[in-house]
């Protein structure tokens, strides 16, 4: 994947037309409205350090719009507009021609600082915007706890658990696989729990985090969570 410094002119171009491209938004100068909250889903949602470009004075289908617009106008509107995003939205905006005709490329990376605020907070679903639902509002919360943020990568993905009991006095706790029979996966972790689904059924069950300790299954290269007694 490419990083934000990467993204010279040639590569800008080339995902203006590229509409498989779900990390792309093309707005013209009067879909102001809808920068600020392009802006803010970008940082949201994208894997952090990777770039998402949001498009200014491009129509829908790829073109640069015409008649010219003023660029330069153009640009200390966004600029603008994104001081009210809290924490501020880090952007690199850049001038790209195209067949004669000048357009704003905005490229946002995927930010450690997540979540953002713009008013509501906003996610991408494919090529939408959208507005953050109460989960997701939760599961961003949660990337700025290492703990969490952790847990969360594994989502969906099969993982051990251990249920720790105390031996006799002196010889330490016993380490043992819960639910060995069945599979295990996480289905979601916030700053106050993780939810694991359990068998085939996929049944859920929540357990606080506080009281979860993360290690690692080198047997099977995969998360490890442990619970206390």
């Amino acid at each position: 994947m490419q990083t934000t410094v990467s993204l010279n002119d040639a590569d800008l171009l080339s995902r203006m037309k590229n509409f498989e491209d779900h990390l792309v938004e093309r707005k013209t100068i009067s879909d102001q409205k809808d920068w600020k909250k392009t802006a803010v889903a970008f940082a949201n949602s994208v894997p952090v350090g990777l770039p998402a470009v949001l498009y200014i004075g491009v129509r829908d289908n790829g073109e640069i719009e015409t008649p010219q617009q003023n660029l330069d106008d153009a640009q200390k509107k966004f600029n603008k507009l994104m001081q009210d995003t809290y924490p501020r939205v880090s952007y690199v905006p850049k001038v790209i021609s195209d067949g004669g005709r000048q357009a704003l490329a905005v490229i946002i990376p995927g930010s450690e600082l997540r979540p953002h605020f713009a008013g509501l907070s906003y996610v991408r679903k494919g090529s939408e915007s959208v507005e953050a639902s109460d989960e997701q509002f939760s599961e961003l919360i949660a990337q700025r706890n290492s703990k969490a943020a952790r847990i969360l990568a594994w989502k969906g993905k099969t993982i051990t658990v251990l249920q720790l009991s105390q031996s006799r006095p002196g010889y330490g706790l016993i380490r043992k696989e819960w639910r060995p029979d069945v599979s295990i996966s996480v289905a979601n972790c916030d700053q106050f729990c993780v939810t694991l689904h359990v068998g085939t059924g996929h049944q859920n069950m929540s357990f606080p985090l506080g009281q979860v300790e993360i290690s690692f299954d080198n047997g099977n290269k995969r998360l490890q969570l442990e619970f206390p007694p």
